[in-house]
């Protein structure tokens, strides 16, 4: 193969990758929205409410309020993600530590009864996100260099309340996506110019933001005041990105030379379902636990399109749905303390074979635990602590043609540290 194919096939293999990594970003849900819920593992979420978060997750809950109650907080991320491996083309070593940053996700939330039956209600919360980093001499730069992707997700809902047993509830969902996406040549390009372009030359570079639009609809059903049952949907949200891709490889090597290309494309962050059920089952001890259904199926091709709709790439995905099972109990101790735990597993959406090292995902277990601190009746304070730990993986990734895959193998844990202010008016 000539220098310039090569160099042809190593951007568009970056390309890939940037958009392969926005769709696993969308692919890395965000459950972390309360500081309550992440003492717990998030079960039970859509029927326990206990701060105004409840509105976000399951919008019927809303009706369970007699006052104003607000509640404010952020989750700290802290990651430990490493991959190892070798180059097959020059025995170099490829792996990387610690290559997801810590991250802060915050959260706000209100909620707000009109009368016996009716509730609105507002939250600002992010839904899906991720960050990767290697270095810019990394040696599978292509597959390697910076993922960022962000997302705050806006929502007003409203609830109505039917009888004393079932609550309803919609709301609208506004998603503001933010996207930072950077890849370098790597080392297969200094080879084959005879060190003409270095290892951290720009391969790929996309930065943007857009809107999408969603909504999602709730179901309460209380059986008495010690039970009951919440079912949850949230509708698919398309992102259409138009946006410009570049690299300083010289055009005549294949490469844009720094200047822009248009393209577009549409990310469809999935539709989602959730049952959930809560129980007190001793006057100081309940009982909650979580279903979530995530169709991830509806992504079996990824493809771009030009300014004149001409194919820029386009990529088979073939994800298959994935599911999420919480269990968790929470123990009234007195007016002032709650305390609460939780365990729960996340089944990965992603196919061995469409893995890559930008974005390793895995399965995940979770084991959590959390308490309140209520000053008075009106004021008080979760605090909840998570370790989730991630199945290790193998990875093969392919970087340009005629080129064999890089093989990786990749493992990642995390602990997540939140805390949220409440407040009832």
């Amino acid at each position: 193969m000539n220098q310039k194919n090569l160099l042809k096939k190593s951007a568009l293999a970056a390309a890939v990758a940037i958009v392969s990594s926005n769709v696993y970003a969308a692919g890395f849900q965000l459950n972390e929205y309360t500081a309550a819920g992440l003492g717990r593992s998030f079960s039970g979420e859509g029927a326990i409410a206990d701060t105004a978060a409840s509105g976000s997750r399951n919008p019927a809950t809303m009706t369970m309020f007699n006052r104003p109650a607000f509640s404010i907080g952020a989750i700290y991320v802290d990651p430990n993600v490493d991959v190892t491996g070798k180059s097959p083309v020059t025995g170099a070593d490829t792996s990387a530590s610690n290559i997801a940053p810590n991250q802060w996700i915050p959260n706000i939330h209100f909620i707000m009864p009109l009368n016996e039956q009716w509730a609105l209600g507002a939250s600002a919360t992010s839904n899906y996100g991720l960050a990767t980093e290697f270095s810019d001499n990394y040696p599978a730069g292509p597959i390697g260099g910076e993922t960022d992707l962000t997302t705050i997700n806006n929502n007003l809902s409203v609830a109505y309340r039917l009888n004393e047993h079932f609550s309803f509830g919609l709301g609208f969902d506004a998603v503001y996506a933010k996207a930072k996406i950077r890849r370098t040549a790597g080392e297969l390009v200094p080879l084959k110019t005879g060190g003409l372009l270095p290892a951290d030359t720009e391969a790929a570079k996309l930065k943007g933001n857009e809107w999408g639009y969603g909504w999602n609809a709730g179901v309460l059903y209380e059986v008495d005041d010690n039970n009951r049952y919440g079912f949850t949907y949230r509708s698919e949200v398309k992102i259409d990105f138009d946006g410009e891709y570049r690299n300083g490889i010289p055009q005549a090597l294949g490469g844009t030379g720094g200047h822009t290309v248009p393209g577009s494309l549409t990310l469809n962050l999935p539709e989602m379902w959730e049952l959930s059920g809560y129980n007190r089952v001793a006057p100081k001890w309940a009982i909650h636990y979580s279903l979530a259904y995530t169709s991830w199926s509806q992504f079996q091709e990824l493809k771009a399109t030009g300014s004149q709709g001409q194919t820029l790439f386009d990529k088979n995905e073939g994800y298959h749905d994935a599911y999420r099972i919480a269990l968790g109990t929470t123990y009234y101790y007195d007016d002032n303390w709650t305390f609460r735990t939780g365990i729960a597993f996340d089944d990965s959406p992603v196919p061995a074979d469409n893995r890559t090292i930008s974005i390793p995902d895995q399965d995940r277990f979770w084991i959590s635990a959390g308490t309140t601190y209520a000053f008075t009746k009106d004021a008080s304070v979760d605090v909840g602590v998570s370790y989730m730990h991630g199945q290790t993986v193998n990875i093969s990734e392919k970087v340009a043609d005629g080129v064999p895959n890089y093989e990786f193998q990749a493992k990642g844990t995390a602990m997540l540290y939140g805390a949220n202010f409440n407040y009832s008016f």
